[in-house]
């Protein structure tokens, strides 16, 4: 019976842990931020948080090799203003989208891929940024 409520406690402490790397940051209009797929941000004002779902699609260059073509890589973000619906776009690495008044753009992607190993899709990041355009 103690074993049983030991290994509850533990799942339920690990449960909270995992939930808590999911909160969101908030952040002023137009500084990078680097996020987990899964993790999210918002403005201070509380008015558009956007959410890394995944990476979905990665075609680059591993870096250790020489290619022709660069590739590329695309991510599945999650835009919600204030009181609308969440809306998933995917954009690629040096992209932007707008979703009402905001603008967000995908500066980049990390780890580069390497030839000698897959990336987990826990292990990528985005660095992004969320303005309004016209603003500074």
């Amino acid at each position: 019976m103690n074993r049983m409520a030991v290994t509850l406690t533990c799942l339920a402490l690990a449960g909270c842990s995992a939930a808590r790397t999911q909160e969101s940051k908030a952040v002023n209009l137009g500084v990078n931020v680097t996020l987990a797929p899964g993790a999210s941000v918002s403005s201070k004002t509380g008015d558009v948080t956007v959410r890394f779902v995944a990476v979905i699609d990665d075609s680059r260059c591993p870096s250790d090799v020489t290619c022709v073509w660069a590739g590329e890589v695309k991510v599945m973000l999650a835009i919600k203003e204030a009181s609308k619906a969440a809306t998933q776009v995917e954009i690629s690495e040096g992209g932007t989208t707008v979703a009402g008044a905001y603008r967000v753009t995908l500066d980049r992607v990390e780890p580069l891929p390497t030839s000698a190993a897959r990336i987990a899709p826990g292990n990528y990041r985005a660095t992004l940024k969320i303005d309004k355009p016209g603003e500074p």
